[in-house]
């Protein structure tokens, strides 16, 4: 019998719950540890469509990157959405743990996904840096460098990221310049990072997210931004931790909850 718990513990061998960041409410939400697992939904987030997926299924375990709650709850109430989510889930039986920072950082995780995902592994070199990498142990942290085998020019690797992708990218430059080193940081972008993008050459970032003013500030320092879409890259990483669940629990089905699809590109 695989148990939550064991599921939970096998996540925390490939990304350590003790490397999510101090604020982040990853792990379990809401759950029976000890309870079978009859079958799996992987999420981005914890949504409407992901209770009626596991409904539907009989399914008794969610896993989402990003957690649900990240304050404090002094009520449980019907008439509030969010509350009476977790309500339904709870009258079912059904648990939930999210893996959000720690797989971030992991050294097959998100960022890693986002970059395989993105673009045509042909193009770039495989030996890949970490960006942003942990003081306390280098082999984690945010972000990834690739070096691509030859110069290309932006609007090449933008068209390849939105057809990879389906999504619609935000620019911050000239899109007929050449870049040969590439940041990718999926989700939201963090302006403190941007002295390493300085400091280690990068030519063009890659990011999910960004606010204004960073995006100028890049271009200011004459370093190219792509936005492909929060969810667009971090949804890259729902098929890489299906693949490696099934490859330890064989016999349990899983089942992907595409998510939400605000950045899509419009079909003609």
């Amino acid at each position: 019998m695989v148990t939550h718990r064991d599921i939970l513990n096998f996540i925390n061998e490939f990304a350590p719950y003790e490397d999510a960041e101090k604020w982040d409410p990853t792990g379990p939400t809401l759950g029976w540890p000890d309870d079978k697992t009859e079958g799996v939904i992987l999420s981005l987030d914890l949504t409407s469509d992901a209770y009626q997926l596991a409904h539907t299924n009989k399914f008794n375990l969610i896993i989402t990157h990003h957690p649900f709650i990240f304050s404090p709850l002094k009520q449980f109430v019907a008439d509030n959405y969010e509350q009476s989510l977790l309500l339904k889930l709870a009258s079912r039986r059904i648990s939930v743990i999210s893996c959000h920072t720690n797989l971030d950082v992991a050294t097959e995780g998100v960022a890693i996904s986002f970059l395989q995902a993105a673009l045509d592994p042909e193009n770039y070199d495989p030996d890949i840096k970490i960006l942003v990498p942990r003081e306390t142990n280098s082999t984690v942290g945010h972000g990834r460098i690739v070096m691509l085998k030859k110069e290309q020019r932006l609007s090449n690797i933008l068209n390849q990221i939105e057809n990879n992708l389906n999504t619609i990218v935000q620019v911050n430059i000239d899109q007929n310049l050449s870049v040969k080193k590439v940041a990718f940081t999926p989700g939201a972008f963090d302006e403190s990072w941007i002295p390493q993008l300085v400091n280690r050459n990068v030519d063009l970032l890659i990011t999910g997210e960004i606010k204004h003013h960073v995006g100028v500030m890049l271009k200011e320092r004459g370093i190219a931004m792509f936005a492909a879409g929060h969810g667009a890259s971090e949804q890259t990483v729902i098929p890489l931790l299906k693949s490696k669940l099934i490859s330890k629990f064989s016999k349990i089905p899983f089942v992907e909850n595409p998510g939400i699809t605000y950045n899509q590109l419009r079909s003609e």
